[in-house]
This record gives structure tokens, sequence and C-alpha cells, in this order.
């Protein structure tokens, strides 16, 4: 997997076009898928490329543990939301989204919101990494129109959501859809296996620069109001810039 540094906003977004450009240009047309999206991902550390399901050693039998929690979510959760037009990988996404342990790992059709996700977590001990998935032959777009049951789904895909929820929407938020692999008998993260690392770039980002680059992505629009587009939201924004505030009102 090719790995590049980042230490502010500006040189990250040249990286970006720089990566995308080359991926795209006519010169690698024979060699690489260059139909679909470019994904991001961002994280505060630099963790192997598994969902959350997987993560939990523990449990002999993740994907039966996932089915049991969809359904008390359809239980518990309808007081809540209205569940009924959704199809499976909608009900995953609204899970994923808020909180629950699924095989679904977030990405982002948007870079500053995946930059943001590196760089939010306080812990001055953090690596923030964003990881770039570029369209490549081995990774394709699940057939939700096909696939009714998760139990159908082997290997890795990408899914594209139907905008199912606010935050789904405000954070351009994608997916890949993870199975245990036949072959090992075990989920395998994200880019261990070639044919998978040589389609991704991981951009490691300066963690001395953290601070700047949310300052400099609130300026362009990105922050927890505009990524969570709720109250929790605004709250956790206030919180953030209050932490700049002085005595004579200003920041």
């Amino acid at each position: 997997m090719r790995t590049e540094n980042a230490s502010s906003v500006t040189e990250y977004l040249s990286l970006v076009e720089e990566i995308s450009s080359a991926h795209f240009s006519k010169d690698l047309r024979h060699r690489v898928k260059q139909e679909g999206k470019i994904l991001y991902r961002g994280q505060g550390q630099d963790f192997p490329l598994l969902p959350k399901i997987a993560r939990e050693n523990e449990d002999k039998d993740p994907l039966s543990k996932e089915l049991y929690m969809l359904s008390e979510l359809r239980i518990r959760g309808r007081v809540h939301r209205d569940f009924s037009q959704l199809d499976v990988w909608g009900l995953l996404t609204l899970a994923q989204h808020y909180g629950l342990a699924t095989r679904l790992l977030d990405w982002t059709r948007n870079p500053l919101v995946a930059l943001w996700f590196a760089c939010n977590e306080r812990d001055s001990k953090n690596s923030p990494h964003v990881y770039i998935l570029l369209p490549h032959w081995d990774i394709d777009f699940l057939d939700r129109d096909s696939l009714n049951e998760t139990s159908q789904h082997v290997g890795i895909s990408i899914l594209r959501t139907r905008f199912e929820d606010s935050r789904v929407i405000a954070q351009d938020g994608w997916f890949t859809v993870h199975s245990p692999s036949k072959k090992y008998g075990k989920f395998i993260p994200l880019g261990e296996l070639y044919h998978h690392a040589e389609g991704m770039v991981k951009v490691k980002i300066n963690p001395s620069s953290k601070h700047l680059i949310l300052r400099e992505l609130d300026t362009l629009g990105v922050s927890y109001q505009t990524i969570f587009p709720d109250l929790e939201g605004v709250c956790k924004y206030i919180n953030w810039k209050s932490e700049g505030f002085s005595r004579d009102g200003s920041w």
C-alpha cells in the first residue's frame, strides 16, 4: 500500500488531487479499473481496516450476533424510527451510523470529512490517518436489489447508501461491506491482501497539526455541527469553539 504524509489541509488536498488525477489518467486506462468513486476514511489511529463486529475476537460467531442485534434494533428502535421501508442494507446503514457493531466500515466521498474524523480525536498520542480507496477490480458495488439477506454476501463490497438519514447525507457516507473470507475462514482487514492494497493509499497526518487542521476545516464549513446535523452536533461544536473563548468574549 502506498503511503504519503500531510501536515495541512492544503497539502492534503494537493495530495488527494494528485492521487485522483494519476489514477484516472489515460496512461493507466488499461491497467486499473476506472469506473466508480474514490472513497476516504479517517481514523485517529492506524488500526486494521476491520468492521466493528469483527474486532471483538471473543465472539465465535459475529455474524449471528449481528443478526440478533439487528432483530433487537427493529423491536427496540421502532419507537424512534420507522424501519418498515428499509431493506436490510438500509437498516445496517442506520445501525452503523448510530453505533451498533455491524459488518460495515464507514467511508465518505468527501476527503475533508475523512480528514476531520482523522484529526477530531483529542488524545495527543493519536496518530491520525486517512485511507483512500481507489476503484479497482477486486471490490465491486453491492447489488442490494439482488442480495436480500446478509447471509448471501461474500467477500468485500462497496455499499452506496440511499441517504437513509441526515447524518449519512451530511457525511456523504458510503460503506464497505465485509464478510469472512472463505479461503481463510475469518475476516481479513481491507488492505492486508495485495490485490486490495494496490488499490489503496494511506496518508499519515502530522499529529502536531491536528488543531490547526480542525480550525482550517471549520473555516471551510466542516465541523461537528455540519457532520452531525442535530442538537448533539451543535452542542459539541459549541464545546469545541468555547475551548478558545477568552474573557473579553472573543476567540
